[in-house]
This record gives C-alpha cells, sequence and structure tokens, in this order.
C-alpha cells in the first residue's frame, strides 16, 4: 500500500512514523525533496513553514498517529494531504474527520476516507488554498479515538530532540524546539511551561565542571545524572576520566526555561549502561533508569484495558528476544514484536488480547533497558498478564508497585485469579505510567483530584447503615455523599444512627413517599457539588476501589458515562452467588443502574433522569447515547449485586435470568478477592 501511494503522490513530502521497513519509502520517495522519519530525524522547527502542494503523513498504527499529531506544527501547509494508517486494530472506528470553522477547513473541498485492504484507513483531504496540514492529522488522530475531547495534560510543553514525542503523546498543544532553544513564543506568550530535550548520553558534569543534577529537583533522586550530546545530535564517543564523553554546546539552553533532560534509547543502551546480568559490575549504572520519571509515559488513550478478554483462547507466551527486538513468543511463533524505541501501541495489544499470560524471559539480551522498561509498562497498562522471576535492578523503572505484582506469579489458568491479577497490575501502571503522572513525577503541578458526589435514594431504613459502610470503604478518591431519603424521616433511630456514624461530607435530602423516583434522584443531584455524579444502590456490595476503577476508566476511555454490570450476582432468597458470563471494558450501551458515573455537564445537557418510577436509569442511557454521548463498561469485580424476591426491586427481573450464562456458582456468598469484604459486610 506504501508503493501505491507514493505513486499517486508524486511530489508530495512525506512524514512518517512507527514504521520499521523504510525500504519501499525509500525507493518511492527516490528523487523527494523532502522524506521525514519523525521517530529517528530531527526536524527543526521553522518559522513560517513554506506551503507545499501536497503532503503524505504514514503512521503504522493509531498510536503513531497520535505521536505525529504531537509534531503537527513541522509540517508545511499544503494543497493535498493524505494521512495513511497502515495497521489498524478492528475495534477502532472509521477515521472520519470532523472539519471545524475554529480550524479554518473552509478551503476543504474534498474528504474521502477510505479501507483498501482490511487493517488499513487513508484520509485524503483536499482544500482550494494551502492549509496547515497538521490540522488533518490531528483530526484524524481524533477521529480513531471517536472524536472524544483530548485531555492535554498539564503544563503546556515544548519539546526537542528525537522521540521528544514519545513524552506528549496525542497532545497538538505540544511546542516543537530546537535543541539549543529558546522555545518559540505563541500568540504573544511564551511557547511552555516545562521543556523537555532529549539527550544521546549520559554524561557527569557541565563543561565549566560543575556537576549537572538534569532537574533533580523535579524528575527525583533518577534525575541526579547529568546528560548531554555533541552538537551534532549523535552519540559520539565514550571518553573523558568517567567514561562518559561531555559533548559542547548542548549543555547550556539558551532559553530562560531550563530543560528537563532525559535520555534516548541509545543514551541508555546495555553498552553504556552494562548488559542484563551485570548489575552488580562497576562498569554498569543501573540507577540511571532507576525511577518511572526516566521513561517515556504510556498513551493511555489508546493502550488500555479496553478490549480484556475473560476468557482467552490461547495458551501462556513469553517475552523474549527476536532478530534484536523484544517480542511475545507463542508455541514458537512471533504473535508480536515490539518497536525499537519500546513504545507499544494498540495494535501490538489487539493481538496479544487472546493469550492467557506473558512470562517474561530476562536472560537474553534485546534493544536495549529503556526499551525494556517500556515494553512492560504498556503491556502492564493494558492490563496484559505478566509474571516473573525476580525483576532485575535495572528494571527499577517499572515502579515497586508494578514489580511486586508482577513477581507475584499468580495461578493463570484460574480465569478469576487471572482477571484479578490483571486489574491489580493495570490500576498500578495506570497511575504509575500515564501522562499525566509521568509530568506530576516531573514537578509539573498535580491537578485537585475530581469531587464525584454520590446519589444514594432509599426507602429502607434497615438499609441505610449497610449503604453508608459501603461508600465509606472508597479509597483514594475525593467523594460527598447526597442522601436521599425516599418517604423515610432522618429522625428514625436507624437512619440517625446511620448518619451519625458517618464521617464524611453528607448532605441529607428528604422526599415525600409519593415523589416519582426519577424526581427523587434529580432533586439529590441539585443538591450535589461535584464534577462527577454517581448513582449506587442501598444493598449492593462495592469494593473499595470502586470508584477509583471507574474514575480510571473515564480517564482512558474519554466517555461521559462509565459503569459495570452485575457479573456477580448473590441471590440472596437461594444463597448462592454466581459469576456470570459478562463482556466488560468495551463501548457499550447499557451498565447497571446501580453503577454510573457521569459527568455532571452530560447528566444535565440531556436533562438528568425523567419522571418515572421505575427504568430512570436505562431511560437515561437511551438519552445519553441519543445526544451522541458513549458508554463505557469497565470491570466487574468491584461490584455485587445483591437480588432477592422480584417485587423487592425497581428492576423486577425473575431469579432464574441470574441463573443463566453462567461461568461458575457457589454455595453461599462468595466475593472475589478485589472485594476485600470482612465478616462485618457480609449478608
Amino acid at each position: 500500500m506504501i508503493r501505491e501511494l507514493l505513486a499517486e503522490l508524486r511530489g508530495a513530502h512525506v512524514f512518517f512514523a512507527g514504521i520499521d521497513d523504510v525500504d519501499p519509502i525509500n525507493a518511492g520517495a527516490a528523487g523527494r525533496d523532502t522524506i521525514v522519519d519523525l521517530d529517528r530525524d530531527l526536524l527543526e522547527p521553522a518559522a513560517e513553514p513554506k506551503p507545499v502542494r501536497e503532503v503524505l503523513v504514514l503512521a503504522k498504527t493509531p498510536a503513531d498517529l497520535r505521536r505525529i499529531a504531537t509534531l503537527h506544527k513541522l509540517l508545511p501547509p499544503a494543497e493535498r494531504v493524505v494521512v495513511a494508517v497502515l495497521d489498524t486494530p478492528a475495534a477502532h472506528p472509521a477515521p472520519v474527520p470532523t472539519p471545524t470553522p475554529a480550524h479554518r477547513w473552509r478551503s476543504l473541498t474534498d474528504l474521502r476516507v477510505y479501507q483498501p485492504k482490511n487493517r488499513i484507513w487513508v484520509v485524503d483531504a483536499r482544500f482550494s488554498a494551502s492549509t496547515p496540514s497538521g490540522r488533518t492529522v490531528t483530526a484524524t488522530a481524533r477521529a480513531f479515538a471517536g472524536h472524544r475531547l483530548d485531555v492535554i495534560t498539564a503544563p503546556a510543553a515544548a519539546i526537542a530532540g528525537v522521540g521528544a514525542a514519545d513524552w506528549r503523546p496525542g497532545d497538538p498543544n505540544a511546542t516543537p524546539a530546537e535543541m539549543t532553544g529558546p522555545v518559540p513564543e505563541r500568540v504573544g506568550a511564551p511557547g511552555s511551561d516545562m521543556v523537555l530535550r532529549m539527550i544521546g548520553r549520559p554524561g557527569t558534569a557541565h563543561t565549566d565542571g560543575t556537576a549537572s543534577t538534569a532537574q533533580a529537583g523535579q524528575a527525583g533522586e533518577a534525575g541526579t545524572i547529568a546528560l548531554s550530546e555533541s552538537t551534532d545530535g549523535s552519540a559520539g564517543d565514550m571518553g573523558g576520566a568517567d567514561g562518559w564523553h561531555e559533548g559542547p554546546g548542548l549543555v547550556e539552553w539558551a532559553g530562560d526555561e531550563t530543560p528537563i533532560e532525559r535520555p534516548t534509547i541509545q543514551a541508555a543502551s546495555w553498552e553504556r549502561l552494562g548488559r542484563p546480568g551485570m548489575a552488580d559490575s562497576p562498569l554498569a549504572d543501573p540507577d540511571v533508569l532507576g525511577e518511572p520519571s526516566m521513561i517515556p509515559p504510556v498513551d493511555e488513550r489508546l493502550v488500555n484495558p479496553m478490549g480484556f478478554v475473560t476468557t482467552p483462547s490461547r495458551g501462556m507466551a513469553s517475552l523474549a528476544e527476536r532478530d534484536g527486538r523484544w517480542s511475545v513468543v507463542l508455541d514458537g511463533k512471533v504473535v508480536t514484536s515490539f518497536a525499537e524505541s519500546g513504545g507499544v501501541t494498540d495494535a501490538d495489544v489487539a493481538r496479544l488480547r487472546q493469550v492467557r499470560g506473558v512470562e517474561v524471559d530476562w536472560r537474553h539480551a534485546h534493544s536495549g533497558p529503556l526499551t525494556a522498561v517500556r515494553v512492560l509498562a504498556g503491556l502492564a497498562t493494558a492490563g496484559v498478564p505478566l509474571v516473573a522471576d525476580v525483576v532485575p535492578r535495572w528494571a527499577g523503572a517499572l515502579g515497586n508497585d508494578v514489580i511486586e505484582l508482577v513477581e507475584r506469579c499468580p495461578d493463570l489458568a484460574d480465569e478469576l485469579r487471572r482477571e484479578e491479577h490483571s486489574i491489580r497490575l493495570r490500576r498500578a501502571a495506570l497511575r504509575m505510567h500515564g501522562v499525566a503522572a509521568r509530568w506530576e513525577q516531573m514537578g509539573a503541578p498535580a491537578p485537585a483530584p475530581p469531587l464525584t458526589s454520590v446519589l444514594l435514594a432509599t426507602r429502607r431504613t434497615d438499609m441505610v447503615s449497610f449503604a453508608l459502610d459501603q461508600i465509606a470503604r472508597q479509597r483514594d478518591v475525593q467523594l460527598e455523599v447526597i442522601l436521599a431519603l425516599h418517604g423515610v424521616p432522618k429522625g428514625h433511630p436507624d437512619v440517625a444512627a446511620a448518619i451519625a456514624a458517618y464521617e464524611g461530607p453528607l448532605t441529607v435530602y428528604e422526599a415525600d413517599h409519593q415523589t416519582i423516583f426519577g424526581e427523587v434522584l434529580n432533586e439529590a443531584a441539585a443538591r450535589a457539588s461535584g464534577s462527577f455524579l454517581l448513582k449506587m444502590d442501598d444493598d449492593d456490595w462495592y469494593g473499595p476501589d470502586f470508584l477509583s476503577d471507574l474514575l480510571l476508566a473515564h480517564s482512558y476511555s474519554g466517555a461521559q458515562v462509565v459503569g459495570t454490570v452485575p457479573e456477580f450476582v448473590y441471590l440472596s432468597s437461594i444463597d448462592v452467588t454466581v459469576h456470570r458470563q459478562q463482556i466488560t471494558e468495551q463501548i457499550t450501551s447499557f451498565v447497571a443502574g446501580g453503577t454510573i458515573l457521569v459527568e455532571r455537564s452530560a447528566f444535565q445537557a440531556v436533562g438528568g433522569f425523567r419522571p418515572l418510577r421505575r427504568s430512570v436509569d436505562t431511560q437515561f442511557q437511551e438519552a445519553l447515547q441519543a445526544a451522541g454521548g458513549q458508554i463505557y463498561r469497565t470491570h466487574g469485580l468491584g461490584y455485587i449485586l445483591r437480588r432477592g424476591p422480584a417485587a423487592n426491586h425497581t428492576w423486577q427481573e425473575p431469579i432464574g435470568t441470574f441463573l443463566q450464562r453462567n461461568r461458575r456458582q457457589w454455595r453461599g456468598f462468595r466475593p472475589n478477592a478485589l472485594m476485600e469484604l470482612d465478616g462485618s459486610l457480609r449478608p
């Protein structure tokens, strides 16, 4: 397909990323004025890029396209822009860009989106006048993600050097800068609040002989190394009494900002840091990658738990070296090979979803320690079950929580234990290796955690204490409770005692028993002050990470509503716990009413709940989807639905419904390990 596009666009300027086999590009682009590998060629920003007639952008995967979108300001204006993505997982929607007046697409005359071959998508945009071609790239990248609003992590960042885009994936607000600075101004203001520069090799001193800390105060203990490179951007020869070459020219930054410096994969190579198994050698410096802040973050908008398969069809695989790359190998065949940089893509993850787990082989060298740690961080963030023997010291940048989980080696043959392990691993990795987390580790200000308002409506005096106990168990979140007493006086002894015992922020609203249920919920929402609303039921069980998992799912899915389904159900009338077959970690049309987490703005946009006595949850979700919103269903291991006689519930399904499609069932109450239930919270 590359050859066909190059033949059609004979005069196009070519930009590409994520493509290892560049021979077809070089052959087809012979004689062209411009051909740029954005992963390897240092393209300096031009103040005013000269217009060209055609631009061709080639990306291996949607994840690679997001990296190109970060560099969109480097692309010249053009009258025709063609964007081709060569390996697109089937779960992605068709990448139909949305032309907006704000981006001056008024000159658009033709837009074609087509799929010439399976997994390949092409966007061909033509304009009546030269238009910034990077805008077509960023719009296409957003389209692959379902037109979700891109979350731009604070601070505004400038990036310099080959590989710097890995640190701001999918951020069209990033400002490319020259290696020597300064940062270009943007609309009358400095172009960035922080600067990140890629450096070719470790060093130990500035040219004036003073020690460099490489932003130690912002980067943590790992920042105590100095990094520099020669003026031509190459790695240069090692030299000097300390074994490292100190290149002139790039140690001092010409601008006002002091850059945070991070090593390229060449700087953090086995030759420079020591080979695997040499952690105790005086030639090795494993602490160079001792902290998570020393490796690029994971683009969690595309590399995340979406698509996780609970009952995989394939066996255990191994992560081992094949042809100089770390690859996942199953039954002697390569399932996927990772990029030289170690960046894991959405296409890599899609190929691994049917694999039961991946065992890490530390015994053989591969493309380098930085690459190795990046691969593991990406797989962990995606929830791929990983197991390994003792993690070597040079892989410390994985973070202690991730390392502990990888070394735990649970029984992945048991599907429930496997999913529990995956959830623990993805939680730790998302919090440790996501884009926002990485920049906070480097000194960016941490945003205030969002406030979630829990809407708890009840008619039962005997369940108020139980329900508030479930809310009190939630950890690592900021929440308030809006307790809607539906025909229940707050002076009732059981209710008053429960309210007095609850220690968090609590607002009590008393509704008449004749008030329609949907109106009760809307009145409760009107008293809420959180940016998120969470509807919880008074008789179900919620694990301590239930809300934090929903918020994580919201961050990587971009959906306006996040929830789960009743995967675990306790049938109280027959004292049986069932584990039902459910598909989770996907965009869906329905989640359980007692798990609905919704953005406040989306709730208000659809007018809240309808004034109905029943079916309020279903009607709300129907309205949200009709308005163009999305619903995401995350894992179901943090929630247990309690089911008694149908007459006692607003959702009046017969008990037989919950005995269908069961994966397992047990006599008595059997919560999974993630629920962390003790005897006081059992039925």
